[in-house]
């Protein structure tokens, strides 16, 4: 796969920095910083920041004893550091050559973190530095693709294998159980589920409970895995044996939906028409009611990110955009089916992956 270019990315927020006359961009531990510095670190008491200057070299402070940790985790070849005794905000003020006038916090930036900034800035003004990082972010490069496109794989594959292995009298938990020892066996990674049988089914994103599998049971399984922390997000519903005649009279109607919407998913298009063009379908097959949640949402480093594919969105997907098209009809105390996929974004948008998804009999 492509390495991820994560100097390109401070160039590119350095040029927004300076349309707008930030003077720089101040990162603590978090998915953004993650984004930006490669680092994926956990936010501490201690003071570790990367900050992103808009005329500068990008620098990062952090405590003397995280030195080489950060040499080796980060893009930083060279760390500001501070020891205990020390109050690091001083420390960050003085290796400043300047006397910043406008400074953006990264939206996670706790508030005591604020308040001792302002105490060494006071006549700083403070911004969200969120705007241009989730503007950034939501555009996914020919790398960060390829790592989705393995995650979605994988998450495939481990769904499939999973309700290719069940058998009857298995309770959601132990379904999940099977499905963790899949993904985790295919990507090594951090993966996620969601295990719903009959009418467990029906309620969107229901816990996995002590519910067992029977014969011709409707089974929904939602899970995800990683690659180089880059998410995918697929749900697959299916048949412990043979499909009833309602079962796949509704099956059609969401894959219709979800066909829909891929189909109406292209560069330009604003992002609430690719929600109205599933629920078009399902509202005149008359399951409206039944279609209770949005049709999706932005898949990148998190599994919910921008653009979110719901009515009020009118800004126009961009080329790039990853997002889910999960389309789902609940019938309470029957089943829910939802058919959800990850798409890519453009002129003529696609599938992460492609895979059978008709198992049962």
């Amino acid at each position: 796969m492509k390495p991820l270019d994560f100097l390109k990315r401070q160039e590119l927020i350095q040029g927004k920095l300076q349309s707008q006359n930030i003077d720089m961009l101040m990162i603590p531990p978090s998915i953004n910083f993650f984004y930006m510095f490669k680092g994926y670190l956990q936010l501490s008491e201690r003071l570790i920041c990367g900050i992103i200057d808009r005329n500068e070299d990008s620098i990062i402070i952090a405590p003397s004893f995280e030195k080489e940790n950060m040499k080796i985790q980060t893009t930083f070849d060279d760390v500001i550091t501070w020891k205990e005794e020390e109050d690091p905000y001083i420390i960050l003020k003085q290796a400043l050559s300047y006397e910043p006038k406008k400074i953006a916090l990264e939206p996670s930036t706790p508030f005591n973190v604020y308040t001792r900034l302002k105490k060494q800035f006071p006549s700083a003004e403070f911004v969200d530095g969120g705007l241009f990082l989730n503007e950034l972010r939501t555009i996914k490069t020919e790398a960060e693709v390829q790592r989705m496109i393995q995650a979605a794989e994988h998450t495939a594959e481990g769904i499939t294998k999973t309700l290719d292995s069940i058998k009857e009298g298995q309770t959601e938990l132990e379904i999940l159980k099977l499905a963790q020892k899949q993904l985790s066996n295919l990507s090594g990674e951090m993966s996620w589920f969601l295990v719903q049988i009959d009418e467990n089914s029906a309620v969107p994103h229901g816990k996995p409970s002590n519910k067992k599998l029977k014969k011709n049971s409707v089974v929904l399984i939602d899970a995800g895995t990683t690659c180089d922390h880059y998410f995918a997000d697929i749900t697959v519903t299916s048949v412990h044996g043979n499909a009833s005649e309602e079962f796949l009279k509704v099956y059609a109607i969401v894959e219709e939906a979800n066909n829909a919407a891929l189909e109406k998913s292209k560069a330009g298009v604003p992002a609430e028409e690719v929600d109205f063009a599933a629920r078009g379908v399902i509202e005149k097959a008359r399951y409206g009611e039944y279609f209770t949640h949005r049709l999706g949402h932005g898949l990148g480093l998190q599994v919910h990110e921008e653009p979110y594919i719901v009515k009020g969105n009118r800004e126009p997907l961009v080329k790039g955009n990853v997002h889910t098209d999960e389309p789902g009809i609940y019938i309470p105390g029957k089943f829910g089916i939802r058919i959800e996929d990850d798409v890519l974004v453009q002129e003529k948008s696609k599938r992460l992956v492609e895979f059978d998804r008709y198992l049962w009999k």
